[in-house]
């Protein structure tokens, strides 16, 4: 029974001197342990890889003009005051929903009700906006459908969006400076 031990000594203490970083026969430290996302990355990369999100929306709204990139845009309501432009500081009331209804955001939740300020510059704001919002008016309100990849791609940036979610937003603009 004793070599039966002694060998289950060395099995276990060749084990804990691994997972400690070192390599039981050179005394060196081994790489770092792999995670199960990075041994599922590099058994598969294109399991965790982002691929070409799609450029299509799974949404169509009715009476919308199709830009680049198939965002869709409808003016619900035009404004009679300054336009928006890209690079501009506006100020916008906004609802932001999934196409299957699901609202995963809103401004009155963000702000105390109050609007929300951001500057139209792609690294601000998801390109959908970039591209979407400008040529708004003040007081205007507009419907942007946003395919995944002008969202946020094959990313989710929550647990309430998704990775390669249409994204479909309702926003008021209040104000430009």
């Amino acid at each position: 029974m004793r070599p039966v031990l002694a060998t289950a000594a060395a099995v276990l203490l060749a084990s804990l001197v691994s997972a400690c970083g070192a390599s039981f026969q050179s005394g060196e430290p081994s790489p770092s342990p792999t995670t199960g996302a990075q041994a599922a990355a590099s058994a598969s990369p294109s399991a965790t890889a982002c691929v070409n999100p799609s450029s299509r929306s799974d949404y169509t709204l009715a009476g919308a003009r199709v830009l680049p990139g198939d965002l869709q845009v409808k003016d619900l309501t035009v404004g009679t005051g300054a336009i928006a432009k890209a690079g501009a500081t506006v100020s916008v009331s906004y609802v932001g929903k999934l196409s299957n209804g699901t609202v995963f955001d809103q401004s009155t939740a963000d702000n105390n009700g109050k609007p929300i300020s951001l500057t139209l510059l792609s690294g601000k704001v998801i390109t959908g906006w970039v591209e979407g919002v400008p040529g708004m008016r003040v007081g205007g309100s507009r419907e942007l459908v946003i395919p995944p990849a002008l969202g946020y791609g094959c990313t989710s940036p929550s647990a309430k969006i998704p990775a390669n979610s249409t994204l479909i937003f309702t926003i008021t603009l209040v104000s430009v400076s």
